[in-house]
Formats: C-alpha cells, sequence, structure tokens
C-alpha cells in the first residue's frame, strides 16, 4: 500500500472529472450550484466559483417512504484533496459501513478535487455547501442530516461546520458530524518529512509524497495552509447543537493531530465531541479496510459509530 500511495503521488495520478453517471446509473445525481445568498466570507473568491457537482446515492436512489432509514449522511471522501471521487468503486466499502450501521442513506460527493485546475481551496468547500443546500431544497429538514467525512473529507467536515459557525443564520446546523481519521493539520505536509519523520511512520501506509502534494494543490499561494479553515487542529471553535464523532486509528502517522483536535473541541462549552479510538489500525479503514484487510475491525468501528448516532437521531 506504501508503494500504491508513493507511486500514485509521483506520478501525480487522479480520475478525470465527469459528471456523467456511467456505471453509477440511476443512482447518481447531478447538484447545481445554489442561487441563493450562501457563498460567503472564504467561499466568496475572485476566482473560484461555485460549479455543478455530483453525488452518488447508497444504496439506492434517496425515497423519502423508505421508514427504515431515519438520516441521509452526506459523506465526502478522502485522498489529500487531489484523489477519489465518491463513487461505488472509490467509496462502496465506506458507504457499505454507514448505510448497514446507521439505517441511513447515504449520499457521497464528488467534488472538485485539486488536482485538477483551478480547484484549490475553497472549491471542495463551496461544493460542501452547494451539495448540503440541494438536500435542504428536496425538502429534507437539516435535522435529518449527518455529514460526514474520511481523512481529507474529515477536514472538509471540520470546515463546514466552522463556516455556518462564523455565517450564523446562512444554513442550518445538520444533525450530527462524523470525522474519520480527519486530516486535521494538512500545513504540516509542506515539511518534506511530515511523514517519514513521525513516529508512527513504519505501522501506517501514507508516505511524505502524498499529503505534499495533496497541501500544495489546495492552498496555493498566496493562501495560508496553516489557516484555520485548512487545517483546524490548532484552531478549536464553537460547536454547539452538532454531536461529532471523531475516530483515528491508533498505528496511524494523524493520531495525535487528531486526539489534539479532538481535546481542543472539547474545551468550548457547548461542544460534545466523542473521541474514538480504534487499536492496531492505520489510517482510514473506513475508505480501504477492505483493500488492506481490515474488514473485521472496520465492522466493528461502524457499529460503536451506529449505537453512538442512534442516540443522536
Amino acid at each position: 500500500m506504501k508503494t500504491m500511495c508513493y507511486h500514485i503521488s509521483v506520478v501525480r495520478h487522479h480520475p478525470a472529472w465527469s459528471l456523467r453517471p456511467d456505471l453509477e446509473n440511476e443512482r447518481w445525481e447531478s447538484i447545481s450550484p445554489s442561487n441563493k445568498d450562501i457563498y460567503k466570507g472564504v467561499l466568496d473568491d475572485p476566482e473560484i466559483k461555485p460549479v455543478a457537482v455530483g453525488g452518488t446515492w447508497y444504496p439506492t436512489v434517496y425515497g423519502p417512504s423508505d421508514a427504515k432509514r431515519k438520516a441521509i449522511i452526506l459523506h465526502f471522501h478522502g485522498g489529500a484533496f487531489v484523489v477519489g471521487d465518491g463513487r461505488k468503486a472509490d467509496l462502496g466499502f465506506g458507504a457499505q459501513l454507514l448505510t448497514s450501521h446507521a439505517d441511513a442513506w447515504v449520499l457521497g460527493i464528488q467534488y472538485r478535487i485539486s488536482s485538477n485546475p483551478g480547484c484549490r481551496f475553497p472549491a471542495a468547500l463551496q461544493d460542501f455547501v452547494t451539495a448540503y443546500q440541494s438536500l435542504l431544497d428536496r425538502g429534507i429538514p437539516a435535522s435529518s442530516i449527518v455529514v460526514s467525512g474520511d481523512s481529507a473529507g474529515g477536514n472538509l467536515v471540520a470546515a463546514f461546520l466552522r463556516y455556518i459557525t462564523d455565517n450564523p443564520g446562512v444554513l442550518p446546523k445538520p444533525r450530527a458530524a462524523l470525522l474519520w481519521c480527519a486530516w486535521v493539520n494538512p500545513g504540516v505536509g509542506m515539511h518534506p518529512h511530515s511523514c517519514s519523520g513521525n513516529p508512527r511512520y513504519a505501522t501506517d501506509f501514507v508516505v511524505d509524497v502524498f499529503p505534499e502534494w495533496g497541501i500544495r494543490a489546495y492552498a496555493l499561494p498566496p493562501l495560508d495552509p496553516h489557516s484555520p479553515y485548512i487545517s483546524p487542529r490548532d484552531h478549536p471553535f464553537k460547536c454547539e447543537g452538532v454531536p461529532m464523532w471523531i475516530q483515528f486509528g491508533s498505528l496511524e502517522i494523524l493520531a495525535g493531530d487528531i486526539v489534539k483536535f479532538a481535546d481542543g473541541m472539547r474545551r468550548i462549552e457547548g461542544n460534545e465531541v466523542e473521541l474514538h479510538e480504534d487499536e492496531d489500525v492505520p489510517h482510514d479503514i473506513f475508505l480501504s479496510g477492505g483493500l488492506l484487510g481490515f474488514e473485521e475491525k472496520a465492522e466493528k468501528m461502524a457499529a460503536a459509530m451506529g449505537a453512538w448516532l442512534k442516540d443522536k437521531i
């Protein structure tokens, strides 16, 4: 897995951007940007503008008549902001964990990744707001929406929660938030030995060139890669009313950053944070547990999330 991570980073491999359904067929949905005044503050960029994005429904297309499923999980995939697309080949394993253990529909978003031109920050966060508003426009109440993300997607969840806190009244708060191995300190990726200098390097698959590629593409100059919206680890914020599930693996490089972020969020009055550690697993078994042979541990992890979420929805 380390070799594959290195190869992808060196050749700068990334999927072609397409809004065609392809293999997703009827489960695919194209989502147009909102004409409402919801792109404010950091999202009001002179160069980066909201565009149409795509999403894949799991396990089937959303149907409000299905009484068994009580929530919509809006999920943003990982991939250091430079790879991934949220379709079945990419998100299928993680989506199955969510649908099985949370009794929910999942909408996996194909957001703009920064390996494509003109897709630096805040493109992905604009796409988050676009997808969230699209659910509201369908008549789905915010109280039925759970926002979720793994790795870089978890970073986007934190950025989205900060955005609605910084811009009160622009969007209603979601029911809860799930952050799986969230990349909460991308700024450190600017350092050439951000991974190999980590004491958990031998037990994880992430190599130096992958996060370096990701953050340099996502936070192009003059953007500050250590700013609160990009590297939230050292910038806790008030998120009252949105319970947060923050998960990490004990063997992953990001473990220390995630614990520090969670501790900072916990210290703010009104925040509700559940920190969940999975023993003896590397980074992001939510997304790649099936590929790495951690299916059983991933199922156990998702079951713990489901028990926690059951009390919230």
